[in-house]
């Protein structure tokens, strides 16, 4: 049976590789695509229950759709210009045909893109059917139902396409439209015979409407499925069949390569059954608090909103409930997403231990950046895939390798990922494939921590993200100390759900599914409540929020009698001048040693943050490395990086002024753990710098607005006069509903309610401005960290930072002392990326560096001495070491902390 669509290659090797088999057909190509897509289909009751529920079909019919439409994905590959991309390819799979002397520019050749123009040509094809026009632009009910499904599958390779003209030839190669339509109709025909037909579907039936948002899902699918479909498990065969039943019987023995792609790419879930929170926690441990909730939330798709306090074991408990979601059958995989790079470091090494508790064999767990250890299946795939392939940049596995040429995309194809929110949030912007991120979100059980971290943007893509997470049938846990009550309010409007009943209770659960919403408390187990703890507070006044020589002599002492000290700085230049000055000073002094002096923040190479990290937890952690770490005591001089999911504990907290939620944030790191403390210290101390008048200046434009940092100063000097103490879990609710009610307080300066004012037009602006760039038509930016940036956080990003040098050898050696791999190196994109410092946006300006490349980067050379490295540039000396990290001073001016902040 000699059926044209066989007369038509689809993926082809390079004429230099002398091998037998040179070309694969066009139509086995799109079966192998489809039996990975049913393979994991047979695999994942998660996908089949997205799909099912998106349909509203029986599982056969939903089945039968999805592998009807993936097998449509390369359509627009029966085409003369694509076919003309290997010539060689094309004259032997088409046995001579003079269609290959029809006249082609090159450039027809290089600007056909088969993806979107499948498109076109299938409307074309069946006009007749759908209408007599343009398509796009003439109403059609059954276009209506077809467009979403076609259009999800032939942006397979990064844009799901919207508008299009009509599909044509160019004039001089229209005898060869005819040909190639047959071809393609004949396609359709066979797909409807091998899966259309045995679950009682026709062509003639439309598929079931779906919405765009569930769309996102099948593209992810199709792409996914795309890139495995082109690896090397699937080899190439170029004899055509002789029957339907041949076809057929191809197919079937196509599973077994299927089944090993999707083993070895880590893709195949195996959840370990009876899901039990004891095993979370460990022998000797009891659920407490909220944890002793979870049995009792439902087991259904769902939005739920976790609230209870610092080290209350939000993380367990919400682990836990995704273990209960992943053994329904809800979700494959879990994706946690945190605010910052360093919660996400530290994050990933709790969970490894519950990544092999939750999850069967070997456990692809993976961190989103950094070289801890991660699945190795898709990369090693990666390396032994045909690269040489005629195709070029069309090829499904070319744009796969680059796709995860970052380690911050495989999160999205792992059973347990962790990430920054960033890279949750970027999957409703115009990025190229992300849709993938999409269809790894929407298998998984998202969990976002410190939810009440983000800015008016972010939740403005946060809400959008979770529309998306519903449609694709996910769910969704959010975790915060507490939430004011308009926060709730906007996150359960995202999620389509009715508000929850009124509960002020403390620790609380909110759970939101499809047929109610409900709240679960600790009030009939007082047993399990938290206990009430008091911390004291003291107000120490500095306009500039710095502290003095009697607070720096206080330090020197406690550290001297064993305390564990921490000072949280606002900004990374204010905290790297104190750090500065506390070197000189334990350096004379001494009864102390440097060692027990640290610095952490976030303007560090990744390599070097990753050091401090592993040391500030080593030390201040719930289990010190080694155990006599704090048998001395040290000092840490820190940023916010330090606030947000880190399991540190310290004796004593000092703070220069914040919001109140983010204070409180600090303050869960005061006595965190049972131990004894040093003399002097055992009682809970958080010492605030706050000035003496309400000018917040450098503070107010990192946290947005005065009134915040105004009330929450007004709250602590008037707990200040009434007893200095602050009692936790009660608190929580209090503090954090005052500070951000709407209704003015009576006393609140005119200055303050000016900048609130201010504040709510700028949020209200970018909160809708990120909606509108979710509905943006523009053209897909590059899925790269420099592109995820610039879309997921409002305002003036951090911009990154590549400083190198050139050795001895005339090498380009980065921060790591390593060369930097050259071009074709997989590992260069990882390599840099290890090696980029983020700096603030402001030194940037007026060029005070060199311009960004085209990925964002900005490389910056230096000179090595020794382990400094130094740079003047324009006006500005720059400086990095691994002890203080980026540094840069103003020559020739009074350099004083502010300017250089």
């Amino acid at each position: 049976m000699d059926k044209l669509y066989y007369r038509y290659w689809g993926k082809a090797k390079k004429d230099s590789d002398n091998e037998s088999v040179s070309y694969h057909l066009l139509p086995y190509h799109c079966l192998d695509v489809a039996v990975v897509a049913e393979c994991w289909w047979e695999q994942s009751s998660t996908i089949r229950n997205a799909f099912m529920t998106q349909t509203g079909l029986e599982e056969i019919k939903a089945k039968a759709w999805i592998l009807f439409f993936i097998a449509l994905h390369d359509y627009g590959k029966w085409d003369l210009r694509f076919q003309r991309k290997a010539p060689s390819a094309y004259a032997a799979a088409s046995h001579g045909t003079t269609l290959g002397d029809l006249p082609l520019s090159p450039n027809d050749i290089k600007k056909y893109f088969h993806g979107p123009e499948g498109l076109n040509w299938f409307f074309s094809d069946f006009e007749s059917r759908f209408d007599d026009g343009d398509w796009l632009s003439v109403d059609s009910e059954d276009k209506d139902y077809w467009l979403p499904w076609l259009a999800a599958v032939a942006g397979h390779h990064g844009e799901i396409p919207e508008t299009s003209e009509q599909a044509k030839l160019p004039l001089l190669c229209k005898s060869a439209g005819v040909v190639f339509k047959q071809a393609r109709m004949e396609w359709v025909n066979a797909l409807e015979q091998l899966f259309l037909t045995p679950a009682g579907l026709s062509f003639s039936d439309n598929p079931p409407l779906i919405k765009q948002k569930s769309a996102i899902m099948l593209a992810g699918f199709c792409s996914v499925c795309d890139w495995l479909g082109s690896s090397d498990f699937f080899s190439y065969d170029d004899c055509p069949q002789s029957s339907f039943q041949g076809l057929k019987s191809w197919y079937r023995g196509r599973f077994n390569a299927a089944e090993i792609a999707l083993k070895t790419a880590g893709l195949h879930s195996q959840v370990n059954i009876k899901p039990d929170i004891e095993k979370l926690l460990g022998e000797n441990y009891k659920p407490r608090q909220v944890q002793a909730l979870i049995q009792d939330l439902p087991l259904q798709q769902s939005l739920t909103l976790i609230e209870a306090s610092t080290g209350s074991g939000k993380t367990e408990a919400a682990l836990a409930y995704a273990w209960h979601l992943l053994d329904a059958g809800l979700a494959d995989s879990i994706v946690f997403a945190l605010p910052t790079q360093a919660t996400a470091n530290a994050m990933y090494t709790r969970l490894e231990k519950a990544a092999n508790t939750i999850f069967c064999n070997e456990t692809n767990l993976i961190l989103a950046h950094g070289r801890s250890r991660y699945h190795e299946g898709f990369i090693n795939l990666k390396q032994t895939s045909r690269t040489g392939t005629l195709q070029g940049n069309e090829e499904a596995w070319v744009q796969c390798s680059e796709w995860l040429a970052q380690s911050r995309k495989r999160i999205f194809l792992g059973q347990i990922g962790v990430c920054t929110v960033d890279q949750v949030l970027v999957s409703v912007l115009p990025i190229k494939h992300k849709f993938v991120r999409g269809f790894g979100i929407g298998r998984s059980v998202l969990i976002i921590d410190e939810i009440h971290a983000y800015d008016s943007y972010m939740y403005g893509l946060l809400g959008g993200v979770l529309e998306q997470q519903k449609a694709s049938g996910g769910s969704a846990i959010l975790l915060s100390a507490t939430l004011p009550e308009y926060q709730k309010l906007a996150l359960s409007h995202a999620w389509q759900a009715k508000p929850a009943p009124d509960n002020d209770d403390y620790p609380l659960i909110t759970s939101y599914t499809a047929t109610a919403s409900t709240v679960f408390d600790l009030h009939s187990r007082p047993e399990l409540r938290p206990e009430s703890t008091q911390v004291e507070i003291e107000l120490l006044s500095d306009e500039r929020l710095l502290p003095d020589d009697n607070l720096l002599l206080r330090i020197e002492q406690a550290v001297i009698s064993g305390a564990q000290v921490c000072l949280i700085c606002n900004l990374v230049d204010v905290a790297q001048h104190l750090f500065q000055i506390m070197q000189v000073r334990f350096e004379q002094n001494n009864s102390l040693n440097t060692d027990q002096l640290g610095l952490f923040h976030s303007r560090f190479s990744f390599h070097d943050r990753q050091n401090k990290e592993e040391l500030v937890v080593n030390i201040f952690g719930k289990d010190p490395d080694p155990r006599d770490a704090r048998e001395k005591g040290h000092f840490l001089i820190a940023t916010q990086v330090v606030e947000q999911s880190l399991d540190l504990d310290f004796d004593w907290l000092i703070t220069q002024l914040c919001p109140v939620d983010l204070l409180f944030q600090r303050m869960g790191r005061l006595h965190r753990h049972k131990r004894t403390r040093p003399h002097g210290f055992e009682q809970q101390l958080c010492s605030v710098l706050v000035p003496e008048q309400p000018n917040y200046d450098l503070h107010e434009l990192i946290y947005g607005n005065s009134r915040v940092l105004w009330r929450t100063h007004q709250l602590l000097e008037k707990e200040s006069l009434s007893g200095g103490v602050i009692e936790f879990p009660q608190a929580y609710r209090l503090w954090i509903e005052a500070v951000y009610e709407e209704q003015n307080w009576d006393d609140e300066p005119s200055s303050v309610r000016l900048s609130y004012e201010n504040f709510c037009k700028e949020s209200d602006a970018s909160y809708y401005c990120a909606k509108q760039l979710m509905r943006s038509s523009m053209n897909s930016l590059t899925d790269d960290d420099a592109s995820v940036s610039v879309l997921t956080r409002d305002g003036e990003m951090s911009l990154s930072l590549v400083p190198f040098y050139i050795n001895a050898q005339g090498e380009h050696c980065l921060l790591n002392g390593e060369p930097l791999p050259p071009q074709s190196d997989l590992t260069r994109i990882e390599t840099i990326n290890l090696n980029t410092v983020p700096v603030p946006h402001s030194w940037g300006k007026r060029e005070a560096l060199p311009e960004q490349d085209s990925d964002g980067l900005i490389w910056f050379e230096m000179q090595q001495n020794g382990a400094v490295l130094t740079m003047q540039y324009q006006q500005w000396r720059y400086q990095y070491t691994s002890t203080v990290g980026f540094q840069r001073e103003q020559l020739q001016v009074d350099n004083e902390l502010e300017k250089d902040a």
